[in-house]
């Protein structure tokens, strides 16, 4: 009876998928979990105010100039109030400042000195706590910490954030899983940062946390993908010094990028192989409606290959790695945790967690395989990604007060 069930419901995906519009609100609605806001970005150096401000910005104005009270009251009635909007940036103030990186040479050269607050805009990054009052954080690790808002191929504003370790080349680009966001994600980044010795940035996918717009496979390509020229362009870290972390529904967009750039390597952490095979994973042909092939994709990944997964994991079974693991063109290490679940890995076996990843950090430093301009693709099968246009799209930084 359960086969069944699964064959009919893959079976339906795949008959509504072919109306375009129809199968974007299915992934949507289906496949994607955002949860309540964890976080609030604002701007580093002054609260930006107008004559223009609405009665809930003027009341978050108010307790921003209170010196003597770390908290920021804040009003949270629904989840579209914290969310960015173009809207948002036309009424705050006429002087928040646009950063293109297709402009003037000279223009482009003040951008690349991201120790310049004044000419690289940034935002502070403070928590939404269960009594939903921002607060201040916790910099006692001495981690430069910056927020930035990113503009997407899809127009959609997306929230990120930068935790800085000043004497490590290497960054790790983290996509988050489903029913979180970076808010909630902190204090396992700032634990990756310091047991690692290591840059990382990470960003919430459109219809998350503060990004704006909604979820879909194709939304978060176009999320990471800005967030890939960020680092390159902005940052100015080099493509080898890239590690693409993916967890659960992360690993998606994490492996179709660094199916098509170079990267420093690719970390699958309890990922699937593919959307479909989540309800059915014994099926063979990938579907040209699924959700993130990466079944597919992963042979095309030139840059080390690093799989961990728990064996108890009962929300994406274990056999998606072991999938993940044949197809890989550059496999470094597959570890299957036994009686690891779907969250608990990077917990409940901390110290070899961090131990395994410090050695393919090192790994990675070494294996930097560089992509061939011409490179021979090796799927066979051909997707719905695959009509979507990844070039180098332009993008903006924007300096936002919340």
């Amino acid at each position: 009876m359960y086969l069944i069930f699964q064959r009919i419901l893959t079976g339906l995906f795949k008959l509504l998928s072919v109306i375009r519009c129809l199968r974007s609100t299915i992934v949507q609605y289906v496949a994607f979990n955002p949860p309540e806001v964890g976080y609030l970005i604002r701007n580093r150096n002054e609260v930006i105010k107008t004559i223009t401000l609405s009665p809930m910005q003027e009341d978050r104005s108010r307790t921003l100039d209170e010196p003597q009270s770390p908290l920021i009251q804040v009003k949270q009635p629904i989840r579209q109030s914290h969310q960015l909007t173009k809207e948002h940036l036309s009424i705050i103030s006429p002087r928040i400042k646009y950063y293109n990186t297709l402009q003037s040479a000279e223009y482009k050269q003040q951008l690349r000195n991201p120790k310049n607050q004044d000419q690289y805009p940034s935002q502070e990054f403070n928590f939404i706590s269960n009594e939903l009052k921002a607060m201040e954080i916790d910099n006692n690790p001495g981690l430069p910490i910056s927020s930035y808002v990113l503009e997407s191929k899809s127009g959609n504003l997306i929230a990120s954030i930068y935790i800085e370790f000043q004497n490590s080349e290497q960054i790790i680009l983290y996509s988050h899983g489903n029913s979180t966001d970076i808010g909630l994600m902190f204090d396992t980044y700032v634990d990756i940062v310091m047991e690692c010795k290591i840059n990382l940035f990470s960003y919430d996918y459109s219809g998350y946390g503060q990004s704006t717009g909604y979820p879909t496979d194709i939304n978060l390509l176009y999320d990471i993908e800005s967030a890939y020229i960020f680092l390159v362009d902005q940052l100015q870290f080099e493509p080898r010094n890239i590690i693409i972390y993916g967890y659960s529904i992360g690993s998606g967009p994490s492996t179709n990028l660094a199916s098509r750039h170079d990267v420093g390597g690719l970390i699958i952490h309890s990922g699937l192989s593919s959307g479909l095979r989540v309800i059915d994973p014994t099926i063979d042909h990938t579907s040209y409606n699924d959700i993130f092939p990466n079944l597919d994709y992963i042979v095309d990944v030139t840059a080390p290959v690093y799989l961990l997964h728990g064996g108890a994991d009962s929300m994406i079974n274990v056999v998606h790695a072991e999938q993940l693991a044949q197809n890989a063109h550059h496999l470094f290490s597959v570890w299957l945790v036994e009686n690891g679940g779907h969250g608990d890995i990077d917990s409940q076996w901390k110290e070899l967690y961090f131990k395994r990843l410090q050695r393919f950090l090192q790994y990675c430093q070494t294996a930097y395989v560089i992509r061939p301009l011409q490179k021979q693709n090796k799927r066979t099968i051909k997707h719905i990604y695959d009509e979507c246009n990844f070039e180098k799209e332009i993008f903006q930084i924007s300096l936002l007060e919340m």
